[in-house]
């Protein structure tokens, strides 16, 4: 019986999809040169004849794609066991396991970054500058360089009597980080200084006028950019205080003054609350004065910043929760974390400060604060250096044998006292009694103490002789029986 080839199909079709087959399964990796090309005699082969054949355009078997390269019957085999079926279940599910808990992750941390943007959000909100122009006024800070801040504060309380409208005090803090220190400039609210339109006005006047006004008319009074401004009232004051549990301060004169507040704090070194600080800082009766006032407001300033930066990191940022709203500055929660960070560790003796060198004057019935050019052009010289900003004034000295000395050790270091008793007989003065102090805290810096005017300078004579600490009025907060008492601190440092 004979049979006819199907028609439509002619050795020539053929041929040709053999060569599509062949163009397609074997060997196409390698790149072709022209359509008319096939690569099959580009592939090798173990066995001539299938070399032949695959160069003629014939295929045999096209091998599934496997790792382990098996034949199809091979293939079909282990793909039809039943542990092959349960092995491909098994993967399916570890693979939807490991999305599902990927897709949990990514969810957990979305949700933490979302919680903490939105915490850190919630603080910035109360403590920023709200409705402020300060930011036209202020100029980014270079990176590792210091910079100026400013800080105002009304220390007036609500509803009080005698209130004056605006900020009462006024500071310009120069922080170093790399070096650790901090130099407060106190600034008097009466003091005159030029407004853009050319205007001469008191600062208090300065701030009324909004925050860009008051930052433009201290940088241009300073001769400085200012990068941050910080404000607080009376309230914010005291609920800081608190929050730090209370601030330790050499308190240099008694206040007494019914005007500031109804609390007394004698002369001596004292932890204050809330209602001791605020009524230190409002204080205004005293002999020197002005200078006085801003000493004390520096002093409050200086151990308020230092229980702030004493916490850690983690500590500061529920502190700056808890009293989120009691001042406001465009610095933000990252900012005063990073700060903190950058003086974490800074001592009492680190910051310095001076008060705007000048005196107080009448005119047309109100007070006024006239700046002294030359000395206040040589005092800002000084800070941009990093330098002491008061000048250093000649005391006259005193013979060492003439007057007697009680030495005791306020240093965490055991025999500190007998040290320096030594050092100083060394050196001719008379030493009649050593001890410790009834204080537990150690002192951050040595004190040179005199009840008597009349040994200031020979209390002046001892911090000349031994290159540190300072001089302090005792006013009888001190008990002695010595011309001079010396309560050593932590800045002294035991000798070999």
């Amino acid at each position: 019986m004979a049979f006819r080839r199907k028609k439509g199909f002619t050795a020539t079709r053929s041929k040709l999809t053999s060569r599509r087959l062949r163009t397609a399964t074997v060997g196409t990796h390698v790149p072709r040169r022209s359509r008319a090309d096939t690569n099959a005699a580009s592939v090798g082969f173990s066995n001539p004849r299938k070399q032949r054949r695959a160069t003629r355009g014939y295929v045999d078997t096209i091998l599934p794609s496997t790792d382990t390269r098996e034949s199809a019957s091979q293939y079909a085999r282990r793909v039809s066991r039943r542990e092959f079926a349960d092995e491909a279940r098994r993967r399916t599910r570890t693979k939807r396991v490991a999305v599902l808990v990927a897709c949990a992750l990514v969810a957990l941390v979305a949700a933490g970054t979302v919680g903490v943007a939105t915490f850190f959000g919630s603080i910035d909100g109360r403590m920023g500058l709200t409705g402020s122009d300060a930011s036209s006024a202020l100029v980014a800070a270079k990176e590792g360089e210091p910079f100026y801040a400013l800080v105002a504060a009304d220390l007036d309380e609500a509803g009080s009597a005698g209130a004056v409208e605006g900020p009462d005090a006024f500071a310009l803090v120069r922080v170093d980080q790399a070096a650790r220190t901090v130099t407060i400039v106190s600034i008097p609210a009466d003091l005159e200084v030029v407004l853009t339109d050319g205007e001469a006005r008191s600062v208090r006047d300065a701030a009324a006028s909004g925050d860009a006004a008051l930052l433009k008319a201290l940088a241009g009074f300073a001769g400085v950019d200012i990068a941050h401004l910080v404000k607080t009232d009376a309230a914010g004051i005291m609920r800081l205080v608190d929050a730090v549990g209370g601030i330790e301060v050499d308190v240099s004169e008694e206040v007494d003054d019914p005007v500031a507040g109804d609390v007394y704090l004698p002369a001596g070194r004292q932890t204050l609350g809330s209602r001791e600080a605020l009524t230190l800082l409002r204080a205004s009766n005293f002999e020197r004065g002005v200078e006085q006032q801003a000493a004390n407001q520096r002093a409050v300033l200086g151990a308020l910043s230092l229980e702030l930066l004493g916490d850690g990191t983690l500590d500061l940022l529920y502190l700056l929760d808890e009293v989120g709203g009691a001042f406001h500055t465009d610095l933000g929660v990252w900012g005063a974390l990073e700060l903190a960070d950058g003086l974490r560790g800074m001592g009492a003796s680190a910051v310095r400060g001076a008060l705007v060198p000048g005196q107080e004057r009448q005119r047309d019935g109100s007070s006024l604060y006239a700046v002294s050019s030359d000395a206040w052009a040589a005092m800002m010289e000084r800070v941009e250096k990093g330098e002491e900003p008061a000048a250093e004034s000649e005391a006259p000295s005193v013979d060492p044998a003439s007057f007697t000395i009680t030495v005791r050790n306020g240093s965490a270091v055991t025999g500190g006292a007998a040290q320096l008793a030594g050092t100083l007989e060394g050196r001719g003065f008379k030493v009649v009694e050593t001890g410790n102090t009834d204080v537990y805290d150690a002192y951050d810096e040595t004190l040179v103490v005199y009840n008597d005017d009349a040994f200031e300078a020979a209390a002046q004579t001892v911090v000349d002789a031994l290159g540190f600490g300072r001089t302090v009025a005792g006013n009888g907060f001190y008990s002695f029986e010595s011309d001079v008492l010396v309560v050593l601190g932590e800045d002294w440092k035991p000798t070999a």
